[in-house]
């Protein structure tokens, strides 16, 4: 086992190449950037590639380890908390409207 694989999970080649492509996307947009007539076609493209290798590093930092803290769920974990305090209050208020009709 390496000392990447060690730190960061079983998921340290996709961060690896992500952080690649990253560079290599970054890389080229400095190029690009130094030209005279900016051709902004390729500059973008740039930009797509750089949130390409952001993206896959994303991933491989999301779902490419073990253990259950590295996941990156906490939207899914707040979304879940308001939508059930939300159903709280609604049967609170509903509950109350009934009360006030009997």
């Amino acid at each position: 086992m390496s000392g990447l694989e060690e730190k960061l999970g079983p998921g340290h080649q996709q961060i690896i190449l992500g952080l690649l492509i990253f560079a290599a996307g970054a890389l080229w947009g400095v190029m690009l950037g130094n030209e005279d007539p900016i051709n902004l076609g390729n500059l973008f493209t740039s930009a797509v590639i750089m949130l390409s290798g952001a993206m896959i590093t994303l991933l491989g930092v999301s779902f490419g380890t073990d253990n259950e803290e590295d996941r990156t769920n906490d939207l899914q974990d707040a979304i879940a908390e308001l939508t059930g305090m939300l159903n709280t209050l609604q049967a609170k208020v509903t509950s109350d409207k009934d009360d006030a009709e009997e």
